[in-house]
């Protein structure tokens, strides 16, 4: 029985029975008249199907930006909205716009309740400056009773950092309404410093206390600072990077769990970004790397691909805007391991040995890349199988270092006519 990892990963994404065993037989890994390797035909039809599935999601996710218009602007869907289901995230922007339609004009103010019924209360207007939607996150069941189903429940840096957006932006009244709320809204450890800031009409028992929250949670504010005593409610403090340098190079254990942050940061260097990338492989660090454009295309230009890190899984999680599945077929080498990857093939490791629960958004990443592979394999190969016999020598050999773009581009040139 052929073992599965002498057949070359390219093989695998071939489209027909026939292709598959004609290119088998042309690699000799098959006897003429010999069935397909156990588990090629297989794999090379979970691929297609995968394919599919993805180009199915994404004309999916048209139709419900489109609906998500129409329920918003149109008022002949009005009576949709009590029955809406959004998925978390799905929202995700909405808050920052400056147009809004005068029903969540209402729900904003006050003046009615939460206009999707069925969906799950946004958690985005807490990266928003608007004093009435940080209200609206600590009191998410008023003004209608019975709201509380859908509640919000902030932790207390949170509730202190909504508080002290209210007392900065002078909104006492808004802050005054959380306060009389009690329990209802407030966290007992956050209490205190809500009353005393409403009672001296300042902000500054908000800030003593936020600060005092995040110096006991967040290590990159109490140990990274640059400024001795920064913003406590702001998101990107100003970082002492050389100091994080030499933690990273102290493989420090606190620092690790903060990977993700300190990436994200928009002040990070590019070298350390890099130090990172090369020191874990972790793939929400990666979603981070990849989520910032230039980052990403300097990785993938500058670090080959190994075996214990994957660029399909992170992919499901990179932001709009960052690197894209193109980006990662004309960029990222070598070509095989590429093409592993995306299949689940033997060869890369795609999961973490602990993650035990795999998730519908997991799979997103290598759906889209297995169709960016396919299609681009389609497009410079069809179905000839000279051309896929030239291509899957090319990715055997070990003397080809490039990407997946440049391997296909080179088979279908080379193919017999």
């Amino acid at each position: 029985m052929l073992a599965a990892h002498r057949i070359p990963s390219l093989l695998h994404y071939a489209g027909s029975h026939s292709l598959l065993k004609e290119v088998a037989a042309r690699l000799r890994l098959i006897a003429p008249g010999e069935p397909v390797p156990q588990g090629l035909g297989e794999k090379s039809r979970t691929i297609r199907r995968y394919a599919k599935e993805a180009a199915e999601d994404e004309e999916k996710a048209g139709r419900r930006s489109d609906g998500l218009d129409g329920l918003l602007w149109d008022p002949r869907e009005e009576y949709l909205r009590k029955t809406t289901c959004f998925t978390p995230g799905s929202l995700a922007g909405f808050f920052t716009r400056s147009d809004w339609p005068p029903f969540m004009t209402a729900w904003r103010d006050g003046e009615a309740g939460w206009p999707f019924a069925d969906a799950p209360f946004p958690r985005d207007f807490l990266l928003t400056d608007d004093p009435r939607l940080r209200l609206r996150a600590l009191l998410p069941d008023w003004p209608e009773p019975g709201y509380a189903r859908d509640r919000i429940h902030l932790d207390a840096g949170e509730q202190l950092a909504a508080g002290l957006l209210l007392a900065r932006s002078d909104r006492f009244d808004l802050l005054e309404q959380v306060v009389e709320a009690g329990a209802r809204a407030l966290l007992d450890e956050v209490r205190p410093a809500f009353e005393a800031s409403l009672h001296e009409r300042s902000a500054q028992a908000l800030r003593a206390a936020l600060a005092g929250d995040r110096r006991r949670r967040d290590h990159l504010f109490s140990t990274y600072a640059a400024d001795p005593d920064p913003e406590p409610d702001q998101r990107w403090i100003t970082i002492d990077w050389e100091a994080v340098r030499q933690a990273v190079d102290a493989d420090s254990e606190r620092l690790r769990r903060q990977v993700p942050e300190i990436v994200s940061h928009p002040q990070c260097p590019l070298d350390l970004r890099v130090l990172l990338a090369t020191t874990w492989s972790d793939q929400f660090v990666w979603s981070r790397l990849l989520s910032d454009r230039p980052t990403g295309l300097h990785l993938l230009r500058t670090l080959p691909m190994r075996p214990n890190r994957s660029l399909a899984v992170p992919l499901s999680y990179v932001s709009e805007g960052g690197v894209g599945v193109g980006d990662i077929l004309d960029t990222a080498h070598p070509a095989d391991l590429v093409l592993r990857d995306a299949a689940g093939l033997p060869g890369i490791a795609r999961r973490h040995p602990m993650q035990c629960v795999i998730t519908r958004q997991d799979e997103q990443g290598p759906m889209r890349l297995l169709r960016g592979i396919t299609e681009l394999a389609d497009h410079h190969l069809g179905d000839d199988p000279g051309a896929w016999t030239i291509g899957c020598r090319i990715v055997e050999g070990r003397r080809f270092t490039g990407s997946v773009s440049e391997l296909l581009e080179r088979a279908g040139a080379r193919r017999p006519r």
